[in-house]
């Protein structure tokens, strides 16, 4: 399984990858930004960590944490 990179997910702004960011944080249903395909927990036994996703079609995993130093990185406000 690969990691995700902020620049292949395609947001066009900051405020759109902070959302998606809340979403998978609030564990809402979330969409693979790549494939379309929904996400769900990397570490299913782990129940209290949000922190990691993964899409099984595109074989990614969302790592929320290093996605969110990304965004403050190369989207600064």
């Amino acid at each position: 399984m690969e990691r995700a990179y902020l620049s292949e997910l395609g947001f066009a702004s900051r405020n759109e990858a902070l959302g998606f960011l809340k979403k998978l944080w609030r564990r809402e249903k979330t969409a693979c930004p790549i494939c379309g395909n929904e996400l769900e927990m990397l570490h299913g036994k782990a129940k209290k960590s949000d922190c990691d996703w993964k899409c099984r079609s595109c074989d990614k995993a969302f790592r929320t944490i290093n996605l969110l130093d990304e965004i403050n990185e190369r989207m600064p406000e």
